[in-house]
């Protein structure tokens, strides 16, 4: 089945099923990040506890999604959502009842089983139904999709803690339960064969880096989430450093609120003028917000406002940006397996990003770290841009 217009996509019943299933799937995967710590804390765990459990978590994800990424091509789109979405009942129900700190990192491991399968399996699913013609427009919708229901899961997982640890658990396990009935309704995009299955997972991964045309695009993810990392990582700390500026929360809701809009504006724009022209411009409003963070010292919310306004439009629209393009790059059997190295090239450049920053900030202080990591990117895109520009003229 292919849509050939975004109404279509929109007003059609399974599609809807994904769309909400994805809300209530982000749900989860925001909790297990933002109210997890939280409730460790409640249960007396130490602070090590609490980075070991997140650390444990996030490298799984991004060490199963090389293996279990590419499942979704040999296997199918269904059994893979299937699978994601049960493990976050699975683990929820385990951390709940864990009688030891070793089988929480247990359920962990298990909620980075789910993470690693969905976030390259939702992306295949909507390029497996959408026409090429509305590609962007579909995958911005879906992005706005998961942006919303990341942006609830620490507003309903804080508010339930606040009553209680049961009210915590209640509540997620029935989101993680909707979820899964929601993506039970979803039938099969993708294309099985047997011969796929016996394909070479090292000559895939070797076949999708050694194409230019997808390397710039994971190049691109990877360079833009090492700032927009640090941003979401450090921010709290900077600013409640700062005098008379607005609260983390609200500059972080708000870059988020931006970012939502500009999936669903930057597909359409995709569709309409092509890539080139809205991943340039939403490189360098990305690279304008980073930088603007290294004024803020001086300018306060005047800096804070410009920095929400570019990163929140210039990340999320080159985020969208990439994907299609890497989409469009990419051969129709190895989908979820290119999207897979996309999603860990974005939680790479979390790790990157923050480590090479924290050194940073112990020398020289934010301020001077974000310009100078703002510089660093810069030259990045500027690198990228040029040698595509080289390529694509000696071919």
């Amino acid at each position: 089945m292919k849509f050939h217009s975004a109404k279509d996509f929109l007003t059609n019943k399974k599609v809807l099923f994904f769309l909400f299933g994805t809300i209530f799937f982000m749900i989860n995967i925001s909790v297990s990040y933002s109210v997890v710590p939280v409730f460790l804390i409640n249960q007396n765990f130490t602070i090590a506890q609490v980075g070991i459990s997140t650390s444990v978590y996030s490298f799984s994800a991004i060490i199963l999604r090389i293996f279990l990424g590419p499942l979704s091509d040999n296997h199918g789109r269904k059994l893979t959502l299937m699978v994601s979405a049960s493990s976050f009942v699975i683990s929820w129900i385990l951390i709940w009842i864990a009688p030891s700190y070793e089988l929480h990192l247990i359920a962990r491991v298990i909620q980075a089983i789910g993470l690693a399968l969905y976030m390259s399996t939702g992306s295949s699913v909507v390029s497996d139904i959408a026409d090429k013609k509305i590609l962007g427009t579909c995958l911005g919708i879906y992005r706005g999709f998961l942006g919303f229901g990341f942006l609830l899961g620490p507003v309903i997982g804080l508010k339930l803690i606040k009553i209680s640890n049961s009210f915590l658990f209640i509540g997620i396990i029935s989101i993680a339960i909707i979820s899964l009935i929601l993506l039970s309704f979803v039938f099969e995009t993708g294309i099985i064969t047997k011969e796929k299955q016996k394909t070479n997972l090292f000559n895939n991964y070797k076949e999708l880096l050694g194409n230019h045309n997808l390397l710039r695009y994971y190049l691109l993810v990877l360079t833009l989430t090492c700032g927009f990392g640090i941003i979401n990582t450090n921010a709290a700390i900077f600013l409640n450093s700062q005098v008379d500026v607005i609260s983390p929360s609200i500059y972080l809701l708000s870059i988020a609120g931006m970012g939502m809009i500009a999936s669903l504006i930057g597909g359409r724009l995709i569709d309409k003028f092509g890539i080139k022209k809205v991943i340039i411009p939403g490189v360098i409003l990305a690279l304008t917000g980073f930088i603007a963070m290294s004024f803020v010292e001086y300018f306060g919310n005047y800096a804070l406002f410009i920095s929400i306004f570019t990163l929140g439009l210039g990340t999320n629209s080159t985020v969208i940006s990439s994907i299609t393009g890497i989409q469009r790059a990419t051969r129709i059997d190895l989908k979820a397996t290119s999207f897979a190295i996309q999603e860990s090239a974005y939680d790479g450049g979390f790790v990157i990003g923050n480590l090479i920053f924290g050194f940073l900030v112990i020398g020289v202080g934010f301020s001077y770290s974000f310009l100078i990591i703002g510089l660093i990117m810069g030259v990045s895109y500027l690198t990228i841009l040029i040698s595509d520009h080289q390529i694509n003229k000696n071919h």
